[in-house]
């Protein structure tokens, strides 16, 4: 049974949007503020693209009329496998990366609009491109954003 907590909340809703973005491999979470889980994973299985978030940093947020939310700020990242000195294939993999991040805002944005309890404003969000050298080469995409949800079942004791 997994535990009521901030991070559950978000943590469901980030892995659904991202398990259901297009050409996503895997999606994973930190264990607090490190990407061993990632790397430990990258080892054993092919991965990318990989979607990671980092746990999120988060506020409580009461309205003052019993309807509560978790205002998240959140970074996660994706990586997409290039061959190390090969720009057309470090370009190939920071292009896939960029349209999966993008994707996955989009889905936020659309979430925002369309479902209650979803708050994202667009403009929070910031894209930078990195990579990473472990066993494997890989371009990708810093994403730092803040996103609200609902979170009433974590506060409220009367299960309504």
């Amino acid at each position: 049974m997994q535990t009521k907590t901030a991070t559950n909340i978000f943590w469901q809703y980030f892995r659904s949007v991202s398990e259901n973005t297009e050409n996503v491999l895997s999606v994973s979470q930190s264990n607090g503020e490190r990407m061993e889980r990632l790397l430990a994973a990258s080892v054993n299985e092919p991965i990318y693209p990989a979607v990671f978030a980092m746990r999120p940093k988060y506020k409580p947020f009461d309205n003052g009329a019993d309807q509560y939310s978790i205002f998240f700020e959140a970074v996660f990242y994706v990586f997409c496998q290039s061959e190390q000195g090969n720009q057309e294939s470090e370009d190939m993999a920071f292009d896939q990366a960029e349209a999966i991040s993008l994707a996955i805002l989009q889905q936020f944005k659309l979430d925002h609009q369309t479902t209650e309890g979803v708050d994202f404003d667009y403009n929070t969000a910031h894209l930078e491109p990195v990579t990473m050298m472990t066993l494997d080469s890989t371009a990708g995409y810093e994403v730092k954003l803040k996103i609200g949800l609902v979170a009433n079942d974590l506060f409220r004791n009367d299960n309504r």
